[in-house]
């Protein structure tokens, strides 16, 4: 790795919380300077602007919040175990993975004024966690440990309703 890619990865990791606790609108420039002992010609030199930053910050975010939610899951056999175990990883750790809570929600609330980058990017984090979800159950159902009348989507889909979720699935409001 390159010191400009290792100077790239350490601006994302230190501007990740800002965004995640501020938002993409409540960061400032001068924030992400503070935060990473940066001038404006050194952070802008890796990134094309405040949004291709934020794009990362999200992305970073978000990979930290799944990796924690899925701490122990597939050691556990059984789909129904690893689901509970999931559900357990969230209310266990959703303080501690990211600072300013879960990275998801955060982003699609705000990203759903019409940050259509962001909202994009939410939409495609929400799809890939109900996917993941959702896999989970179909084995379980392939296994006989899940009900055979119960369908994957419809277990995952109490997580999709969830604030956040109907948020990324509608389109930027007019204006």
């Amino acid at each position: 790795m390159t010191k400009g890619q290792e100077t790239k990865q350490e601006i994302v990791r230190k501007a990740a919380p800002l965004f995640n606790q501020k938002g993409y609108a409540g960061t400032s420039l001068s924030d992400l300077m503070d935060a990473t002992g940066l001038q404006k010609g050194g952070i802008y030199r890796h990134f094309s602007g405040k949004e291709e930053l934020a794009t990362e910050a999200f992305d970073y975010s978000w990979q930290k919040a799944v990796t924690g939610r899925l701490e122990g899951v597939e050691n556990l056999p059984d789909s129904v175990d690893r689901l509970k175990k999931m559900v357990d990883n969230f209310i266990d750790m959703r303080a501690g993975l990211v600072p300013g809570g879960c990275p998801l929600m955060n982003t699609a609330i705000e990203a759903d004024d019409g940050n259509t980058v962001l909202r994009n990017r939410a939409r495609k984090a929400l799809q890939g966690w109900i996917t993941r979800l959702s896999r989970i159950a179909v084995d379980g159902i392939h296994k006989h440990e899940i009900d055979t009348r119960i369908k994957p989507r419809k277990i995952v889909g109490m997580d999709h309703r969830q604030p956040g979720g109907s948020l990324v699935d509608q389109p930027a409001p007019k204006r």
